[in-house]
């Protein structure tokens, strides 16, 4: 281009492009850096792999040294060449300080190695054996195969690929998980803001197994009677007192309606008072009002949860509504008028607005207890629910692309009813023979049905044990 003057030069920017390698060292010569990267070949092939990786061994002469990873990151960046003119005759003080700089190309691409070098066992007798020899594993594997570690050679059986110390190429910054009791004493922390509330009992993600649930908290002798806060609280148990268990979103829009709009964080000190949730099991992260336990009341089978989940095909609708921070209200979900923004979702079986939840969900139990996973329902009968929740959610998805999974979930809905209903119709029928036989027996006067003696008339709906699985939709 010419010579630097004042600090600049000008010129024609030249059109071809090139790549720089940002080596992490100080090698003995280029053409060492080059062997350490491969060879001209291997960085030709990494240019054309899908990865664009560049591996880089600080001993290329040992076929099991580990290699550290170069990523190609894009620059704008210009190749300088400096240079010094020379002058056969004298050299006047004017040339002495005349410098050029010619621009090369232009660097469109530089790799960085920013990895962690894996250490490593290195045995020197395993170096010189492969020096001497000049194999590498491509050479001694077939050998492996053919006949095995026993019958390889000695030297070759001691050339073994040494375990990597780390899984990682790149340094990551570790979050370990804290312990679940500290998490809940911090939880419960930033939720006390008066000296009273200290008092309070754990009421926040306890154990379903717990024995006793928390009990009821003497509020009203602590907070001033037609205060702000007294006022709020009211509102609070006063829901709980319409029904004993709620999902947080439902209870901030009934407190919405009501003209009470509070953050997030102020409704769950006022739940807090009120309230408490179980960590786990059917009513998990649902408030449930103090003093009452769900699995003791079979009638608390109707405030269990169900879930939805949107597929992954389908999740592009709720990026694109989460990233311009729409949110649907909660009626509109219970009501299913619209396909939720949420990749999963969770519900209360008593708000969903379907004629044939509600009437299952109301049926008489089979079940004397409340399990862990299954609440007071079986198993079969929560994955009818969540598959009626899912055709009616897939009925309302506003772009093409869910029928398909409209379709697939309504044929295993049905399959799924038939199944019960068969289950159901072979126990009655069951249960009309066994008695007549125990009439019949009577009549006689025998004892030939001992069978029928043991039996107490209770039956299972649906263990899940024969059925067929079905695929997730």
């Amino acid at each position: 281009m010419g010579v630097i003057k004042d600090g600049s030069i000008s010129g024609v920017l030249p059109s071809n492009k090139v790549f720089a390698v940002n080596y992490p060292g100080y090698p003995s010569s280029i053409e060492r850096a080059v062997v350490t990267l491969g060879g001209t070949q291997c960085i030709a092939k990494a240019r054309e792999s899908p990865s664009n990786n560049l591996e880089l061994h600080f001993r290329p002469e040992d076929p099991y040294s580990h290699p550290v990873i170069g990523d190609v990151m894009p620059c704008n960046q210009f190749l300088l060449k400096i240079s010094k003119p020379k002058d056969e005759g004298q050299i006047s003080e004017a040339a002495e300080d005349t410098i050029c700089a010619d621009v090369v190309a232009h660097v469109s691409d530089a790799y960085y190695f920013n990895g962690m070098a894996d250490y490593q066992h290195v045995l020197a007798v395993h170096a010189d054996v492969a020096r001497k020899k000049k194999q590498n594993w491509a050479d001694v594997e077939p050998q492996f195969e053919k006949h095995g570690l026993i019958d390889a050679d000695q030297e070759d059986l001691m050339i073994l690929l040494p375990p990597l110390f780390s899984i990682k190429n790149t340094q990551e910054n570790l979050v370990l998980k804290p312990s679940i009791y500290a998490s809940l004493k911090k939880k419960q922390e930033a939720t006390v803001q008066h000296r009273w509330e200290m008092d309070i009992e754990p009421s926040l993600a306890i154990e379903f197994n717990i024995k006793d649930v928390p009990k009821k908290v003497n509020w009203e002798m602590f907070i001033a009677e037609g205060s702000e806060d007294w006022k709020c609280q009211v509102a609070v148990c006063d829901l709980f007192n319409e029904r004993p268990i709620w999902i947080r979103q439902s209870l901030s829009e009934h407190l919405s309606n009501k003209g009470l709009k509070l953050g997030s964080n102020i409704i769950k000190r006022f739940l807090f008072r009120a309230a408490y949730y179980f960590a786990n099991g059917q009513f998990q992260r649902f408030w449930i009002r103090k003093g009452y336990d769900p699995r003791k009341d079979p009638e608390s089978r109707i405030y269990q949860r169900t879930d939805f989940r949107v597929p992954p095909a389908l999740r592009s609708y709720c990026d694109n509504g989460i990233a311009s921070r729409l949110k649907h209200k909660w009626d509109d979900l219970c009501n299913f008028r619209v396909f939720p923004y949420k990749c999963h979702t969770s519900l209360q079986l008593f708000e969903l607005v379907d004629d044939y939840i509600q009437q299952e969900i109301k049926k008489p139990l089979t079940q004397t207890s409340c399990d862990l996973v299954t609440g007071w329902f079986t198993a079969h009968m929560l994955d009818i629910l969540r598959l009626r929740v899912a055709v009616r959610f897939f009925s309302v998805y506003p772009k093409p692309g869910g029928e398909s999974f409209l379709k697939s979930a309504s044929l295993r809905f049905e399959k799924s009813k038939r199944a019960i209903n068969v289950i159901k119709e072979k126990i009655v029928s069951r249960g009309a023979v066994h008695a007549n036989m125990v009439h019949e027996n009577r009549g006689g006067g025998g004892n030939e049905l001992h069978d029928s003696e043991n039996s107490d008339g209770e039956y299972h709906i649906y263990d899940g044990s024969n059925s067929e699985e079905d695929d997730e939709y």
